[in-house]
């Protein structure tokens, strides 16, 4: 791995260009990469970078709801219109999208201004088309939803087609609900609840009618598809850098996302009458289904992310190793856990400088490539044992808590299998080829 051009040796390429037009191309930049999931750290790496183009020295302080960009003269040098005092800039957004394609083409910009071959003006115009540009096709993103879930049943042993077939429409069906929800509504709460919703009502009416399918795949896979791992991804790298606050925030936002989903699942479940159903016995798949299926639930949350297709290829090679490796760790006798860490070790190691040297998110590209390995059916199995307690009381059977109990750690053991297994060889990779170069 070659290390990347340090910001201090970028040459000064870019014609003069006045305080007040620096701060918005840099404010814009600098709002629009962040509020589209790429990672803080890079964030404040590319606008530095800018910044350094412009001829300017530049600090930013992301928080939650907002951006704080400082215009400086630079050390050493003067600035083709002196700064009198530092010029700041705040700009209104939260972190809460993920769209790869926005952030390559932000980060092209950027390199285009650095080198001259885009002006400022112009550059500026640029990000409002960006900024307005769609995300992934509604039919990709319909029909990846409803074989990313499909794949994610099998991974858990589901073969038999009908099955099979019920969590694709499920799930197919979620995704035009969370269309329509977000052509009405902003918020972010809105359109996990209501595809979590749908499908524990479509949970429950298949179980009504007696249908002989594995029904909790049929409920918790459609659900699955909606973690915010990204998210999660981003909040870990946050804490790992000190950035507490903004850390905190992401996790609590992504909390507030997987309550939703929890939600939305047994008010689907409650209105239709039924609880989650008992998982049916499933079947070890062979390593070739299981990785191919991988691929496919890759592929997936690649259309969620708004990833271009010239691209998705590496994160559904990258997700089809890690999970050929998770694999062989398990049938060679290790626990789920160490399997999980292992893959994830391994995804973390190729998607850091590959993220680098594509520009693109390393959350997104990372969690893509690991996600067939989330927990959520450990999590909604929990939930669905809490309400049971809560629904019977002292009816409940004995068993049912410390069942809830262990599917609680078994989802919080491995979440911190990935978090960990992600986050150590990508700080540590940044650390020794990418910082203080």
């Amino acid at each position: 791995m070659i290390p990347e051009a340090p910001v201090a040796s970028m040459p000064q390429l870019v014609p003069e260009i006045a305080p007040a037009l620096a701060l918005k191309l840099i404010s814009e930049t600098a709002r629009l990469l962040f509020e589209n999931g790429q990672t803080t750290h890079r964030v404040v790496e590319d606008v530095r970078l800018l910044g350094s183009a412009l001829g300017y020295r530049v600090d930013v302080y992301p928080t939650w709801d907002r951006i704080t960009v400082r215009l400086d003269n630079p050390d050493g040098d003067k600035c083709p219109e002196s700064l009198a005092a530092p010029m700041r800039a705040e700009v209104e957004v939260t972190p809460s999208g993920v769209n790869m394609s926005k952030v390559l083409q932000t980060t092209a910009l950027i390199d285009a201004v650095s080198l001259g071959q885009l002006a400022p003006a112009k550059a500026i115009e640029q990000l409002k088309q960006i900024e307005g540009a769609p995300s992934a096709s509604t039919i990709r993103f319909i029909l990846m939803a409803g074989l990313g879930a499909a794949a994610l049943a099998v991974i858990f042993g589901v073969t038999d087609g009908l099955t099979l077939s019920l969590v694709f429409l499920s799930a197919s069906a979620g995704a035009v609900f969370r269309k329509i929800i977000a052509h009405y509504s902003k918020s972010f709460l809105l359109q996990p609840i209501g595809a979590a919703f749908l499908a524990g009502a479509f949970g429950a009416a298949v179980q009504s009618l007696g249908i002989d399918v594995n029904l909790q795949f049929v409920e918790a896979c459609p659900c699955m598809i909606l973690v915010p791992g990204a998210h999660i991804i981003n909040a870990s790298l946050d804490l790992a850098r000190n950035r507490l606050n903004l850390g905190i925030a992401r996790l609590v936002y992504a909390s507030l996302i997987v309550l939703m989903i929890c939600l939305g699942l047994f008010l689907g479940l409650c209105v239709g009458g039924q609880t989650l159903a008992q998982a049916m016995g499933t079947q070890s798949v062979p390593i070739v289904t299981d990785v191919i299926a991988a691929g496919v639930a890759v592929a997936a949350f690649g259309a969620f992310f708004s990833m271009p297709w010239r691209i998705l290829i590496i994160p559904v090679l990258i997700g089809m190793s890690a999970h050929a490796m998770r694999w062989s760790a398990i049938e060679m006798g290790y626990s789920a856990p160490i399997g999980v860490a292992v893959a994830c070790f391994f995804a973390g190691l190729v998607a850091t400088p590959l993220a680098h040297r594509l520009k693109i998110p390393f959350a997104a590209l990372a969690f893509a490539s690991v996600v067939s390995m989330m927990p959520g059916v450990f999590l909604f199995r929990m939930s669905s044992a809490l309400v049971e307690i809560y629904m019977n009381a002292e009816k409940s059977a004995p068993s049912i808590l410390p069942a809830a109990t262990a599917e609680g750690i078994t989802a919080m053991v491995i979440c911190l299998a990935i978090a960990f297994g992600v986050i150590v060889p990508k700080l540590a990779i940044d650390r020794y080829f990418y910082e203080n170069k």
